[in-house]
């Protein structure tokens, strides 16, 4: 019998909307006009009684009902279940997969950025491994969808632009909520920072100022300029 795992932090709830700056504000109006010109774009179309693959033989974006139905799971050759519902896995599924449970609510002042170290690394530890990984929500329409767009920002250095065009064309349904999209936000300027993502021309000069050690590429380019 395996046994769920279940990650429940204390007063998950924060003053997310209400801290936002002004900065963040203009960037989550862009974000919400580009997430306006993806909308109008033609994508591909996915059963909703299917899971999305997002990548291939690796990561599926869904929702509950795909979470419960056990035929479909081996189907598609799933092992790992990352629940972020505000509800528990049925016991049956829970007895023959591997699911991990993080109760979330679909609440703007839900802090979801939190668990963002916690879900990359186990969802990239799956796809070390080569095994399949569902991971839903209520509908996989926004817990779940920031859930992997974090991922994709992680690990696939993706812009938040870029991982949602790249999502959206996966599962046209996807719509994180404002808190949700805000906190993407700053986990973007988190990994710009670390260089995990290539700063935009609009960031480049910032980053700059803030975080003078050079990269090796940096000060290899401006020694051979001095020779």
């Amino acid at each position: 019998m395996l046994v769920p795992h279940q990650i429940n932090l204390n007063s998950s709830k924060d003053d997310i909307m209400n801290s936002i700056t002004d900065d963040e504000r203009k960037k989550l109006n862009e974000l919400e006009s580009e997430r306006g010109l993806i909308l109008d774009k033609p994508c591909r179309y996915t059963p909703y009684h299917e899971p999305s693959l997002v990548l291939d033989d690796f990561l599926f974006l869904g929702d509950m009902q795909h979470a419960a139905n056990q035929i479909l799971l081996q189907q598609y050759k799933i092992k790992h279940i990352l629940n972020v519902c505000d509800w528990g896995t049925d016991k049956n599924i829970q007895d023959n997969f591997n699911v991990t449970h993080i109760p979330l609510s679909d609440d703007c002042q839900e802090n979801i950025k939190q668990h963002f170290d916690k879900t990359n690394e186990l969802l990239h530890g799956f796809y070390e491994k080569n095994e399949c990984c569902l991971v839903h929500c209520a509908a996989g329409i926004s817990r779940s969808a920031t859930i992997v767009l974090a991922y994709l920002m992680k690990y696939h250095h993706n812009t938040l632009k870029d991982a949602y065009a790249f999502l959206h064309d996966k599962r046209p349904q996807i719509s994180p909520n404002k808190g949700f999209l805000l906190q993407l936000i700053r986990y973007e300027n988190e990994l710009i920072q670390s260089r995990e993502i290539k700063p935009t021309d609009t960031t480049a000069s910032i980053i700059k100022e803030e975080n003078p050690i050079e990269t090796l590429d940096e000060f290899q380019e401006k020694h051979k300029m001095d020779k």
